[in-house]
């Protein structure tokens, strides 16, 4: 029977990496499933997890003929590659990731007899990640800090389009908006503290204002064209950048403003 993939955001719960201990029926059924599943969606393999079962199931299809792995261990491994890898629980999205080159498995058939297999190549990826399967976990935990950042942007977006020259979610810009917050606070405790100091020191504080409130002056003409020439560094940054940064200007110096004409009357 066809069954429907399991997809992210869908988590294993921890019940999952349960060993086959019966191998009766329902296993047949389970195995048969993934077949059923494997043939109608093109696929080379499926983990139990992937249909919904706890169970450490795996079946690859490979030269037209069916794989049964029931308990799969990873028992060797030799060399190290980076492919680039698809799964069916994230559609659409890939990522590089960090495998072995050559692997040997140990595993039981239906006749729950012990056996061995010696993978390389795409067999071997493809296993790792089945096997990963098997403990109700996926690739992304194989990628590198980087790669999850990556990763984790094209799950944000929904596409697979983004590369490391995409847009970031933070940029440096945005430490000189922090100072400027910071200059903003600064600036309005000064106002208020205009109430309470006395006649002699007034005139030192408004100096003060007016300093903090030039020095926040150039922080927004520095924060406009950094920001555009940070903009020109990824390759899809576009007029939406643009538009975020005149945006956030227009803020900046309308709370300059304020601050200003607080200063004003006020001290």
């Amino acid at each position: 029977m066809v069954k429907e993939i399991t997809k992210y955001p869908t988590k294993p719960s921890l019940e999952f990496g349960a060993n086959v201990r019966f191998f009766n029926d329902e296993l047949f059924a389970l195995i048969q499933d993934l077949k059923d599943t494997i043939e109608v969606n093109s696929l080379d393999a499926l983990a139990a997890f992937q249909i919904g079962s706890p169970l450490s199931v795996i079946v690859v299809k490979k030269g037209g003929e069916f794989l049964e792995l029931i308990n799969p261990r990873v028992l060797k491994r030799e060399g190290s590659v980076e492919p680039v890898e698809t799964t069916a629980y994230f559609p659409g999205m890939s990522a590089k990731t960090k495998r072995y080159e050559k692997i040997t498995l140990m595993y039981e058939d239906r006749d729950a007899t012990q056996k061995f297999l010696e993978a390389d190549g795409e067999l071997a990826i493809t296993l790792q990640r089945k096997v990963d399967y098997t403990f109700g976990s996926h690739f992304r935990f194989r990628l590198d800090k980087d790669e999850q950042k990556l990763f984790d942007s094209k799950l944000e977006f929904g596409t697979d389009a983004i590369t490391k020259n995409d847009c970031p979610t933070v940029f440096k810009r945005d430490r000189i908006l922090q100072v400027f917050k910071f200059l903003f606070v600064f600036g309005l405790l000064g106002v208020m503290a205009g109430f309470f100091v006395s006649e002699d020191n007034l005139s030192i504080l408004v100096s003060t204002e007016n300093y903090i409130m030039a020095s926040m002056l150039g922080l927004v003409v520095a924060y406009f064209f950094y920001a555009q020439y940070e903009g020109r560094q990824y390759k899809h940054c576009t007029s939406c950048q643009i538009g975020n940064i005149i945006g956030t200007c227009i803020i900046s110096l309308l709370k300059l403003l304020a601050l200003f004409l607080a200063s004003y009357f006020l001290l």
